[in-house]
């Protein structure tokens, strides 16, 4: 009984978990294209230049939402150019 169950455990280690699928179809892109993704909800640019998203982006009505697009916007801009500002610097030492 317990070389069954070790082998179910071993078989779930080995099978990866796959990510579901959010899109109905498969869309061919050429790589100059560029298309927003408004399902997924903005992105939030960190202050260390990582990208992020909002988790409860779902969960927020449509005021919030035009909110935090209009705050992060703002925010975004302005990280972006201390992080372009801080790149220009340090390539100049």
């Amino acid at each position: 009984m317990y070389s069954s169950s070790s082998s179910s455990a071993d078989s779930l280690k080995q099978t990866p978990l796959a990510l579901p699928s959010t899109a109905d179809e498969t869309v061919q892109v050429d790589i100059n294209d560029t298309y927003k993704l408004n399902e997924l909800g903005p992105v939030v640019i960190n202050e260390n230049g990582t990208m992020s998203r909002i988790n409860n982006w779902f969960e927020m009505n449509e005021i919030e939402r035009a909110n935090v697009k209009r705050v992060l916007l703002k925010r975004n801009r302005e990280r972006l150019a201390r992080l372009k500002e801080a790149a220009t610097e340090e390539e100049s030492k």
